[in-house]
Order: structure tokens, then C-alpha cells, then sequence
């Protein structure tokens, strides 16, 4: 460290003059008793009552200015240490821990005896510092005369021996820098974790011993920012004080929570529909309307009506068609869950959807749903992976009014000789219910013998309805052939045939076969609509043999069939089909008039047409003016022009002349001005764009006839 001068220093520090150091009197003489500088400096420092002086900072300097007054550091040989701040701190030091050692001094007088005579009119004896008298400790050791004629009388600390300078210096420096540590006001509980190889031991022990008491939180409201254009002087306004004074002070305990509940109201009346109405007569209105939305999920939503609603609604009679599949989320379908449901609500259950719950004693929850619903018509198990073979027999054995059975999604995660949808269990089910069989569900299954199955429901179901093999996989390419023909032999009632996106393909047959065979007369939906890959399987010939006879199909869905063209259309013998699907086949990308025959034949009943991405823009035009030809007479309700690439003409022709129209699609249609391609669903919407197309409604709808 670098040696600092005394102009550097600080005034409480520097150096004093000698001259400085020797007390005058008043008339500008040294005073005899002050001569010894040392004297008044033992008294600044702090010395015994006995006048023996310790060891402290000047004690040779005192010496030595007997000798030499003109100056302050005696002429031994010794040199002086240099004045640096570590010298000087470690010499204060030294001296403070010296002097505190001692008591202190009781009496501060002129001379360091006892004895010593006194610096005003020869008085002996010690005299004690007056009250109103101060230290001043400056850039040198100062003293002058102090008031009440004590003339000479030094200046000097009250304790510690230390000068006031340093020990305001000693406090700067061991300062604790950033923020003050905030005092505790009463005693808290501190955690301390001993360590130990058992595990973590929490000991709480006590800071203090005064009184615990709890510890307010600290709450912080956010300022609300201030408007630039808001006046200052309204925030202070009596009426937005009141105001807010008004306003319900927000919490972080449960004690308006606790205050609402303690305080009881009287519950209201209940109104006309549940005092008054008759039970039979409200019992006869929910049967209604489960008739139509099913047990679930009209019957949870009336219950929270009232309380009478809510009884009306535990009925078990009223329970009779309850889908818990499609109305329950997925966290709630657990098996005593299901349990419970089935002991307490499907008592009287007749048609059961119990798809996606998470079961795995299969055998157990049959069990309670034959002892609770024996009476059992229909249940819907898909997506059950642990459904086998003997849980499949049961089923069908033991419920004998057993019709509709779906066993969709049930991959096989077992045995493929053990899964409920393999080959002989299914053979064996089909074979069992016989022609109690009315609906059978296999959809997204990877199946195996599917001649055998068909040959099955052909021999033993005549009464079978439904049959959906969509999305079905094969093992192999004969496991996936269909006898068309020996099916519409055994199931002439068949009215849903489902075969979408499946790897189905139609077994051969002769012209004789063909010719013999009696088509499927009830038949109302077909459904074909395959992806790129299966597309080519299904042809003109194949939609001929299905369809021969089936003139009250309402519902055909050919999308994806690229190798149909309109003729097979044209030549179909029914003439009311109302849901068309001919989104991506080659008829929509024909530029002869197949398209404009097909929708002129069936004008009269379609309610909805599909004919997305259809890129032949004349004869798509041709099509949607034939629809419109119709006028109010047309049913048009839906219709899907989705990429393709219509006139706006087209559409503004069908906007005028279809009255019914709700649904219109014309997303991604480059023929059309932006704003407008769009899915526009509704008849506000609808309106709105007859409104911005500038079109008129030509002629209004009709009302229905009685």
C-alpha cells in the first residue's frame, strides 16, 4: 500500500502541529500545567484514576517534546514507521484494547497525578467536566475555554477512549453494504434439518423467548395504470372514493365462503311444472322425449331442474336406451364405475353403449349386467380389447333377446384363436342367435373368413338389417372375398349394406347367378366410398349386382370410385335417392352430359349432392342449373362444391331458385370472388350471401301441405 500524505488523510487523522499541542491561556502564554503534551492527550485517550498511563499512541512523542519542543518526533535512531492507514489502524487498536482494559477515568482534569493542580487560580483536586461542555475533535487536537471560567479546560471524549473521527470512520467502513436486515419486533420459529442416515428430521426450535404471535401478511394492491386523458383531480374526488370504498375487498382466506354457508335461505317455490303437474303426466313428457334423444343424455340434463325433475328422472323405467359410450369422458369409464351403473340406472335398459370403457374383468361385469338387465336387446361393446371368445358366447347364450350386437374395434390383442372377432367365434355367435339377429357391427377389425361369415348370416340370419364392414382388413386376398349373391339370397331384409373403405373385393359369378339371384329389394343405403388404393376394385358391374333391385335406396356414397361412370348411375332403378356422394369419381371429371342426367334425374328428391373437386367446369354448371330448374319444388338443402370449379353464375342460379338451401360450400372454389369461399352454414349466412352476390329469392318456400 502506498504511503498517503497528510493532505490526504482525514481531518481526524492528519498529523497535529506542535505548536497546536500546548494549550495557551487566554493572555497567549503556555500554561505550566499544560506544557507535557502528553497530559492532554492521556486524557483524550483515557487514563487511570491512580496516574499511572498506559501504553498508548504518543507516550514517546510526550517524552521526546520535553527535549525538543520545535518538534513532535524524538531524534533517536530508530526511524518512525511509515503513516499509513494499517499503521495507524493497528496502533489505535492497540491502544483502544489497552484503555478498555482500565476503568475508566471518573474525573478529567488539566495534570495526569491525581494530584495535579488545576489550570484556573491554583485550585488543586480533580475537576470534573461541566455538563454543557462538548468535545471537538477537528483536523487537529483542539482546545480553547470553556464557559462558567474554566480557561483551558480540554475537550474530551465521554468514552471508549477512541476519537469521535475514527469511530465514525471505523463505523463507515464496517458498514453492511445493500439493504438493512430487517429487525424481528417478536420471537419466530426457525426449521433446522439435521443430518442423519435415517432420513431428514425437521427440529424446530425458538429464537427468543418472547411471545409468538402471528405474522400479518404483507398484501400488495397493483396499481391500476391511469388514463393520459384522465383528470388528476377526479381520483381524489369524494364520489370515486366512496366508490371504491364500496367495493367487496377480496381475500385470501375461506371466510366469505364460510359466512355464505352459515347463512341459510329458505329455498324458493317450486313453479306450476312441478307443484302442480301430476306425475303420470310428467312421467309420459320425459318418456317422450327420451324417445327421441335417447335416456343419455336427456335424462341427466332434466334432472337438474328441480328436485322433482330430479325424481322424476331416477325412474328406472325411463332408462331404456342409454348410450355411456358417447356421453361420458374418458377419465369416468372405469369399471366400478360401470358397476355401479349397472346395479343402479340400467335396471330396465334395453339398449346398452358401453363403447371405449376400460375393463378388464370382462367375465364379472357381464355377470351383474345379465343379473340386472336380462331383457337385454341390443349392447354396443366396441373397442372392449379383452373381449375373447367364451365372453362372446356367454353373451349371445345367455340373453336371449339378444338382435343387435356391436363388436367394432376389437383388435386382437389375445390369441387371434381366442378374440371374439376371429373366424369360429363369429361363425359360432352367428350360428347361436340365428334369426334373432337383426344388426351386426365389425368395423375396423382384422378379420379372417369372411366367406364363411357371409355363408353364416346367410343360412341362419334372415332377419338381418345392418351389416357394416368398413374399414375391415383381410390376412390374405381370399379371406376378403365377398358372395354377393349368396348373401342377397339368405338376407333378403337387409336395408344397410356398409363396405366403406374396406379390402373387399365381389366374388365371380355367372350370367346364370346373376339372373337368379333377388337383389336386396329393401336395401337403403349403400355405402362404397374407398381410398386411392382400393378405388380400382369397385366398377360398374359390381354396383349393378348390388343394386338390381333395390329401388327404395335413399343413400349412396361411391366417393373415391374412380372406375364408375354415370351409366351405371343413370341405369340404378330407384328414383328418390335423396343423400348423393360423387366426390373424387370420373363422373366429376367427365365433360360429357353425364353429370347434367344424373342431377336432372334425381332434382325432384336429392337433399344433399356432393360434388367436390369436380374440375369440369361446363358440365358442373349444367348439373347445378338442372337442380335449379326445379325450383321451389326442389329439397336441396346441402350442397358441397368444395375445390371445384363452378361459375359464380352456377351459384347465383341455385341461391335464387333453391329456397331450402341451409348449407353451401365453397371453399377453395377459383372460379369465385374473395369473401365468399367458405363453408356458410345457416340462414342468416345464407342470406348475407344472396345479400353480397346481389341475388333474389325467385320464388319463396312454400308452406308444407297438411
Amino acid at each position: 500500500m502506498e504511503t498517503l500524505a497528510e493532505t490526504s488523510l482525514p481531518p481526524g487523522l492528519r498529523r497535529p502541529e506542535p505548536s497546536s499541542l500546548i494549550p495557551t491561556s487566554p493572555e497567549g502564554e503556555q500554561s505550566p500545567q499544560n506544557s507535557n503534551p502528553g497530559s492532554v492527550l492521556a486524557n483524550i485517550i483515557g487514563v487511570s484514576p491512580g496516574g499511572s498511563s498506559g501504553h498508548h499512541l504518543l507516550e514517546d512523542h510526550s517524552q521526546s517534546s520535553q527535549d525538543d519542543s520545535g518538534s513532535m518526533v524524538s531524534p533517536s535512531a530508530d526511524p518512525e514507521p511509515e503513516e499509513t492507514i494499517e499503521n495507524i489502524e493497528k496502533e489505535l487498536s492497540e491502544s483502544c484494547a489497552d484503555t478498555d482494559s482500565q476503568p475508566p477515568a471518573p474525573f478529567v482534569g488539566a495534570g495526569i497525578g491525581r494530584g495535579g493542580s488545576s489550570s484556573s487560580g491554583g485550585s488543586t483536586g480533580p475537576r470534573r467536566l461541566p455538563a454543557g461542555a462538548k468535545l471537538e475533535v477537528g483536523a487537529t487536537l483542539r482546545t480553547g475555554t470553556v464557559a462558567n471560567g474554566d480557561a483551558g479546560l480540554p475537550k474530551v471524549a465521554t468514552g471508549g477512549g477512541k476519537p469521535m473521527a475514527m469511530r465514525e470512520f471505523d463505523r463507515k467502513m464496517n458498514k453492511a453494504r445493500g439493504r438493512p436486515k430487517r429487525k424481528a419486533i417478536v420471537a419466530m420459529y426457525q426449521s433446522e434439518i439435521s443430518d442423519n442416515k435415517i432420513g431428514i428430521k425437521l427440529c424446530i426450535k425458538k429464537a427468543s423467548d418472547a411471545t409468538v404471535q402471528p405474522k400479518k401478511p404483507n398484501r400488495k394492491r397493483a396499481r391500476k395504470p391511469r388514463s393520459l386523458n384522465e383528470d388528476s383531480s377526479d381520483e381524489t374526488s369524494p364520489e370515486k372514493r366512496n366508490r371504491r370504498n364500496e367495493k367487496p375487498r377480496k381475500t385470501n382466506n375461506n371466510t366469505e365462503k364460510r359466512s355464505a354457508e352459515e347463512e341459510y335461505k329458505p329455498p324458493e317455490d317450486q313453479s306450476v311444472w312441478a307443484n302442480q303437474l301430476p306425475e303420470p303426466v310428467l312421467h309420459m313428457i320425459f318418456k317422450n322425449v327420451i324417445q327421441s334423444e335417447g335416456s343419455v343424455p336427456a335424462l341427466p340434463r332434466l334432472s337438474r331442474v328441480c328436485s322433482s325433475w330430479y325424481k322424476m328422472a331416477q325412474t328406472p323405467s325411463l332408462w331404456r336406451t342409454v348410450d355411456l359410450g358417447t356421453w361420458t369422458k374418458d377419465r369416468f369409464k372405469t369399471e366400478p364405475k360401470l358397476k355401479w351403473l349397472i346395479e343402479n340406472r340400467l335396471n330396465y335398459a334395453t339398449d346398452v353403449g358401453l363403447a371405449n370403457w376400460k375393463v378388464t374383468n370382462v367375465q364379472c361385469v357381464l355377470d351383474k349386467l345379465l343379473e340386472a338387465t336380462p331383457g337385454l336387446v341390443a349392447i354396443t361393446l366396441t373397442g372392449w380389447k379383452a373381449l375373447t371368445s367364451e365372453h362372446l358366447l356367454f353373451l349371445v347364450q345367455n340373453f336371449k333377446n339378444l338382435a343387435s350386437l356391436d363388436l367394432s374395434s376389437i383388435n386382437a390383442e389375445v390369441n387371434a384363436n381366442k378374440t371374439a372377432v376371429g373366424q369360429t367365434s363369429l361363425c359360432n355367435a352367428i350360428t347361436e342367435m340365428g334369426s334373432r339377429l337383426t344388426h351386426l357391427h365389425l368395423a375396423h377389425n382384422r378379420l379372417s373368413g369372411i366367406p364363411q361369415i357371409v355363408k353364416a348370416l346367410s343360412t341362419h340370419c334372415p332377419n338381418l338389417v345392418l351389416l357394416d364392414l368398413s374399414n375391415v382388413s383381410t390376412i390374405a386376398i381370399s379371406h376378403g372375398i365377398l358372395h354377393i349373391e349368396q348373401l342377397q339370397h339368405g338376407c333378403q331384409k337387409l336395408k344397410i349394406l356398409r363396405i366403406t373403405n374396406s379390402h373387399i373385393n365381389l366374388s365371380t359369378a355367372t350370367l346364370q347367378e346373376q339372373m337368379e339371384s333377388p337383389g336386396f329389394p329393401a336395401l337403403e343405403e349403400l355405402s362404397v366410398a374407398s381410398l386411392a388404393d382400393e378405388s380400382r376394385l369397385f366398377n360398374d358391374e359390381f354396383l349393378q349386382r348390388i343394386l338390381k333391385t333395390s329401388t327404395q335406396l335413399k343413400l349412396l356414397d361411391v366417393r373415391g370410385c374412380s372406375r364408375l361412370t354415370h351409366d351405371s348411375l343413370i341405369r340404378l332403378p330407384t328414383w328418390d335417392l335423396k343423400h348423393l356422394f360423387l366426390s373424387g369419381c370420373s363422373i366429376t371429371r367427365d365433360m360429357g352430359s353425364g353429370l347434367e342426367l344424373i342431377a336432372s334425374k334425381w332434382a325432384h328428391s336429392l337433399i344433399e349432392f356432393d360434388l367436390a373437386w369436380a374440375n369440369a367446369t361446363k358440365p358442373l354448371d349444367d348439373a347445378l342449373k338442372a337442380l335449379a330448374d326445379k325450383g321451389s319444388e326442389s329439397p336441396l338443402n346441402h350442397l358441397n362444391l368444395c375445390g371445384s370449379s363452378v361459375s359464380l353464375e352456377a351459384v347465383k342460379e341455385v341461391l335464387a331458385n333453391c329456397p331450402h338451401i341451409n348449407s353451401i360450400n365453397l371453399a377453395s372454389c377459383r372460379g369465385l370472388p374473395r369473401g365468399v369461399k367458405r363453408l356458410l352454414q345457416g340462414a342468416q349466412e345464407i342470406a348475407e350471401l344472396r345479400e353480397n352476390l346481389g341475388v333474389t329469392l325467385k320464388r319463396p318456400p312454400q308452406p308444407p301441405s297438411p
